[in-house]
């Protein structure tokens, strides 16, 4: 790795240089702002620590960190100025080493840089989601089975009723059916049935509608009595052979399993036959492990555009973490974590620590005060994973690290590290 350090300040990188002599890493000093972009011009350099001390080190970040081209930027910045590392994670840099330099410092901002460009370059390698703008994408065998649904079903104006548990994204589906078909261009109207009998219900009711509109009812269970009659009218009107030209309205609403699955006592059977002409069950976040990496990166990627933040992405032991949660609230629930990650989070790569510090545990009420740090946490979790993963492949060290996301030999170091004993003891 070639490291070039940006400091006026005299002395300043001999710590650096110090803690930074590992074999395969070349580093390289320039004193002025003008130098290091110079330097940086030439190319061939894979890592840039900037010396936030340096007189005009925020003047060149902004305006050089927004052209990096994926190379990572490190601040090396004292304790007693907050305000400074702040700005200078703001305008882009990856994560700060603060003053008093140590070795640990280093070497974890250094691997915060290298995952951070591995899995920047991992993405830019991966071809864009091929499915609409909302976030309706994944690779599991059970959503591409309801992506084949929606594209089949899109085309056509019969109705449809989209199953699953509150937070499984059916309001997404529900608009890419939309999108997908010929009325796209045409108004997508959202009417909550929980609200009794609101102003767009009433529209609807009258027939007061944009020609070719695609209406949405979320929670279709909900719907109130009085409404139920009329709406099965409309919909059987729109059903049936219209005489002379009129706008046309597609129906698509929603519902909870139980809704369908029991004998569906809240909605008159006929109408609830005239909706779901086909029927979409969106599996539970918790049964599409493989997806939770690809909406993880897609929800932290949002969330840091909407709060106006540079761009962060997940360490790999954070993602295999996050794939091993529950979500009882489904992907909701991981949309809302990483809204928290991207505000929160000052560094450019969010750590596994990261994760087990903002996510909730169920039941982590009933545990009263922590009597661990989060450093002992942190070493609990990693044992008590690295051990089930080790466990599952019967000790197979290069099929555990593939799992892990680490080089093998890191394995062997946290095994020792953590004092893990199950691969001694067989």
């Amino acid at each position: 790795m070639t490291i070039l350090v940006f400091s006026s300040v005299p002395g300043a990188h001999d710590g650096l240089a110090a803690a930074l002599v590992e074999p395969g890493h070349e580093m390289a000093v320039v004193e002025s702002a003008a130098q290091a972009a110079t330097r940086l011009a030439r190319g061939g350099i894979d890592l840039l620590i900037v010396d936030l001390a340096s007189a005009d080190a925020l003047r060149f970040l902004r305006k050089h960190a927004a052209d990096r081209g994926g190379m990572p930027i490190l601040g090396l910045a004292d304790r007693r100025r907050p305000d400074v590392s702040s700005e200078a994670l703001r305008l882009g840099v990856v994560d700060i080493i603060p003053r008093p330099i140590s070795l640990d410092d280093v070497t974890a901002a250094v691997a915060n840089a290298r995952e951070f460009t591995h899995v920047a370059r991992a993405g830019e390698q991966e071809p864009p989601p091929s499915e609409p703008p909302e976030g309706v994408f994944g690779v599991s065998s059970a959503m591409r089975d309801v992506l084949g649904i929606v594209k089949r079903v899109a085309p056509s104006r019969c109705g449809v009723l989209i199953v699953g548990e509150p937070g499984t994204g059916r309001e997404m589906v529900a608009r890419a059916i939309h999108a997908y078909g010929p009325r796209r261009d045409s108004p997508f109207i959202r009417i909550v049935c929980g609200d009794r009998w609101s102003d767009e219900l009433d529209g609807l009711l009258h027939g007061n509608l944009a020609p070719d509109s695609t209406v949405y009812l979320e929670d279709f269970g909900e719907l109130p009595a009085e409404a139920q009659i009329p709406l099965e009218a409309a919909i059987r009107q729109e059903d049936g052979d219209p005489q002379g030209p009129r706008p046309t309205v597609r129906f698509v609403g929603s519902a909870v399993p139980r809704i369908v699955d029991v004998s569906a006592r809240a909605v008159r059977r006929s109408l609830l036959e005239a909706i779901a002409v086909v029927r979409i069950d969106l599996p539970p976040l918790r049964q599409r492990a493989q997806d939770i990496p690809l909406l993880a990166m897609y929800f932290l990627k949002q969330a840091c555009r909407r709060a106006d933040v540079p761009s962060k992405t997940f360490s790999r032991s954070a993602l295999t973490l996050l794939a091993s949660l529950p979500w009882s609230g489904n992907a909701a629930e991981l949309r809302s974590l990483t809204e928290r990650l991207a505000v929160l989070i000052p560094r450019g790569v969010v750590l596994l620590e990261d994760v087990l510090a903002n996510v909730r545990f169920d039941h982590a009420e009933a545990l009263g005060r922590p009597r661990e740090s989060l450093r002992e946490a942190r070493e609990r979790f990693e044992r008590d994973y690295i051990t089930a993963v080790l466990q599952h492949h019967r000790g197979r060290m290069a099929e555990a690290a593939r799992d892990l996301g680490i080089e093998r030999t890191n394995l062997y170091r946290k095994i020792k590290q953590l004092n893990i004993r199950w691969v001694i003891q067989n």
